[in-house]
Order: structure tokens, then C-alpha cells, then sequence
């Protein structure tokens, strides 16, 4: 794709002081079998070497952009916001400024989007893995019968991994994008993912699309994990901390789903994606 050209795609990389990792985050994003992107590198004002990574990019791929906001906002919501004002592609997809995405990850969830009209947003699985292990994503692989959403399901719980999702981009903005209240920074995706379910169409893909980095560090992010919920639960009528399940019974649910989560997200996704057949498509 040249620079002139329209991308079908804008890609919304929120950042802030990850010089670490971005470059890896980006090598992901060039090496889509997927071409027709763009990717809005949005910085939080950073104090490394983030822009300077970002810049050397962007230096020898046009498809790359890089913005700075004035001032740091600390919200996650602030930056991906800024994405999706700038967007010029029909879809919008996120990712985070450490994530990985694999080489097919838009390549699969456009060919979805274009062949069902009615859908807002596809997600996909996310495999997490530590610095020190990738055997984690394997216990945390989802049942797929329990990654459908729609409004009722996700008001119990959040299935959809932000650096997962695409969306059709007319769809967030009608919406007003990510709600920037500080009481719901951490949160903020989830509370629009309920947003686009009031009234919209979400779709789960069985496939392994990337790799979620975790750490302590982006575990602070979850702060007051019981407050943040709370907070919904009062003002977005959402469910999370009423229906949540007791520890037995989320032990129970994940062992009774494990067969099934191996089976088509390691087993079924890899044959169909080796025959060209699309993907499986959960929605309710």
C-alpha cells in the first residue's frame, strides 16, 4: 500500500514509555499478511526513547504515523480516542503498546467482517505469556462457548481482550469512542465493548490471533479491580461483581471447558486456517 491510498484499516497503539517493547509491537503489525493499514502510534507523552523508535519506523514505512499528545492523560482512554478521530480506514483495530499480534490476525478477522455486514466488532483469543514462560496462555485458553457476547452476557463478564478487537469505525465514533472518566480508566474498554452491545452485533473468532504480554507492572493497571467494577456495577448496570462465581465453580467451569478450548483454538483453527476455509464464528 502506498501512503496515498485509503487504508481498510486503522491500527490505535496507545504509548507511553515502552521503548522496550514497541519495536517488537510493530514488527508484528508490519509483518500482517494483511496490507491495507495504518497504524496510529499515539503517544502519551513518553520520557525514553519511544518517539525516537516510533519516528525511525514511521521514517521508512508511511503506513506508520506517529502522534504526541500535549500533555500526559494517564487514561488509556485519552489516546486511543485521538486514534480513532484520526482513523481514516473503515475498520479500527487496538493494540497495545506491548502486545504481539500474529502475521494472519487482520488477514482472518476482515475476511469476517466483510462477509457479515451485521457485525460491529469480531474478537479473538489472545495467548498470555510471562517473561519467564509461555505455558501460561495454555491454562488461561477460553472455553469459546463462553467467549459469545452479547449485552447480557458481557454485563456478568468481560470477554473481549482489548488488542483483540476490530470494529467498524462509524460505529465507535456514533458512540463517542472510550468514556475518558477517571473513575473507569482500566476499565474503559469494557465499558464500550457494553456500549456497542446494547445494539449491536459481536462475533468471537477461535482463533490464537497474538500473544498478551504479562507482568507486575501491567498488573498494577488492574488497581482497585473491586472499586473499578463497583463503579460500573452502580452507574453502567452492569453485573460483574453480583454474578461473579465462587472460586470452586470458576475452577469447575474451566476444567469442564479446557477440551474444548484446545480443541478449536490448537487443533480446528490450525486446519482450517491450512485448507483456506474461514474462520469459526461464536456469536449468540
Amino acid at each position: 500500500m502506498t501512503s496515498i491510498e485509503t487504508p481498510r484499516v486503522s491500527v490505535v497503539i496507545p504509548a507511553f514509555n515502552m521503548e522496550r517493547h514497541i519495536g517488537a509491537t510493530l514488527d508484528s503489525l508490519q509483518s500482517q499478511t494483511f496490507r491495507s493499514f495504518e497504524a496510529l502510534v499515539v503517544d502519551d507523552c513518553s520520557t525514553d526513547n519511544t518517539a525516537l523508535i516510533v519516528r525511525a519506523r514511521a521514517a521508512v514505512d508511511p503506513r506508520v504515523r506517529y502522534i504526541r499528545l500535549e500533555s500526559n492523560s494517564n487514561r488509556p482512554a485519552v489516546p486511543r480516542n485521538r486514534g480513532i478521530a484520526e482513523a481514516r480506514g473503515e475498520f479500527v483495530a487496538f493494540l497495545d503498546h506491548d502486545d504481539l499480534w500474529s502475521k494472519r490476525k487482520l488477514e482472518r478477522q476482515v475476511s469476517v467482517l466483510d462477509s457479515r455486514p451485521d457485525l460491529a466488532l469480531v474478537h479473538s483469543c489472545l495467548w498470555e505469556f510471562t517473561p519467564r514462560s509461555w505455558l501460561r496462555g495454555l491454562v488461561y485458553l477460553p472455553n469459546p462457548y463462553r467467549r459469545r457476547a452479547d449485552y447480557e452476557t458481557l454485563r456478568q463478564h468481560n470477554v473481549v481482550q482489548c488488542s483483540s478487537a476490530v470494529a467498524r469505525v462509524e460505529i465507535l465514533r456514533d458512540l463517542g469512542g472510550f468514556d475518558e472518566r477517571l473513575e473507569l480508566r482500566t476499565v474503559e474498554d469494557y465499558h464500550l465493548w457494553l456500549r456497542v452491545a446494547r445494539n449491536h452485533k459481536i462475533a468471537y473468532i477461535s482463533e490464537i490471533h497474538g500473544a498478551y504480554r504479562w507482568s507486575r507492572a501491567g498488573a498494577s493497571g488492574q488497581e482497585d479491580w473491586l472499586g473499578r467494577h463497583a463503579y460500573l456495577d452502580e452507574q453502567e448496570s452492569a453485573l460483574v461483581l453480583k454474578s461473579r462465581p465462587s472460586l470452586i465453580r470458576q475452577v469447575s467451569r474451566k476444567t469442564a471447558g479446557f477440551p474444548l478450548a484446545l480443541y478449536f483454538h490448537l487443533l480446528e483453527a490450525n486446519i482450517r486456517r491450512a485448507l483456506r476455509k474461514p474462520p469459526r464464528v461464536w456469536e449468540r
